[in-house]
């Protein structure tokens, strides 16, 4: 049994996604440290707009507490910029296209979403 599911925390305080899920009730009782971790592994996520409203929330409010990790995703967001910027009319070949949505259904269904 998880923490999320033994913290007593009610259904809707747990945010879930494909990837992971952030038990907003315990949060406070995680290390910083594993938070940190936690928030850097879901930069790209978050800054791609692919989280739930509940998880962007958690995020955003770790960032405004959190110097180092606001300097981290601040530093992807860059990154990614600089990759817009130099690929610009750059796509990806249709069969690797292709493959990538094999693989991401894949893991959609092998992780039970």
């Amino acid at each position: 049994m998880s923490a999320a599911e033994t913290s007593g925390a009610p259904e809707q305080e747990r945010a879930t996604t494909d990837h992971a899920t952030i038990d907003h009730a315990t949060i406070d009782l995680a290390s910083h440290d594993d938070h940190c971790r936690e928030v850097l592994e879901r930069a790209f996520e978050y800054l791609d707009g692919e989280m739930g409203p509940l998880d962007c929330d958690a995020v955003k409010t770790h960032l405004e507490e959190c110097v180092s990790c606001l300097e981290q995703v601040r530093e992807d967001e860059r990154l990614k910029q600089v990759i817009r910027e130099g690929c610009p009319c750059e796509s990806a070949p249709e069969d690797l296209r292709a493959r990538i949505l094999v693989r991401i259904t894949e893991v959609r269904v092998t992780s039970g979403s």
